[in-house]
């Protein structure tokens, strides 16, 4: 029969400035009242949270969870009002996605070893940037857009047509020169 012991604990001594002590005394931590306990919980917190920085998903999800307060507030205010962005919705996931890569990207040493890591990591990256925005050009093909301000896309696309034109017309040429060398 296994019985769970509690871990060991070790018993630390220091002082806190009298405002982070009002402040924790004063904060609600799941159901825990004295200074002792919400100091537990609070060094438990900070080290599974920097141990949740290691890999991809589980950062994903802690930098989720920072954006919830934001995003319950996005949520009841589209349910309220009846409207809707999805364009904060595809920015809310694309900054979270983005930093979770750049947060748990690992550089090995040595210069060759990093210089193809980097480039794999850059090549995702733009990747998922051009897909983001492939996403925010189908939100223009209507003459609304899927946004809070239905107009928002309307005359702004127009640079973006013309560095695209721009960079195909480069494209062309230098396919162009090649053909003839």
């Amino acid at each position: 029969m296994q019985t769970d012991t509690p871990p060991r604990t070790i018993p630390i001594s220091g002082r806190i400035s009298e405002e982070d002590y009002e402040f924790l005394m004063q904060y609600r931590i799941s159901g825990k009242v004295t200074a002792s306990e919400k100091l537990r919980h609070l060094a438990t917190f900070f080290r599974q949270y920097h141990e949740s920085m290691q890999s991809y998903g589980e950062c994903l999800n802690e930098l989720q969870r920072s954006m919830e307060p934001f995003t319950k507030s996005l949520k009841s205010l589209e349910n309220e009002s009846n409207h809707h962005s999805e364009l904060l919705d595809r920015l809310l996931s694309f900054s979270a996605e983005m930093s979770a890569n750049l947060i748990t990207a690992r550089i090995p040493s040595g210069t060759d070893e990093g210089i193809s890591y980097l480039r794999s990591l850059e090549e995702r990256l733009f990747r998922m940037t051009l897909q983001q925005l492939e996403g925010i050009l189908r939100m223009g093909l209507t003459r609304e857009s899927p946004t809070f301000n239905p107009q928002l896309l309307h005359g702004k696309l127009s640079t973006v047509k013309e560095l695209v034109d721009i960079i195909s017309s480069r494209a062309s040429n230098n396919l162009s020169q090649k053909e003839t060398l």
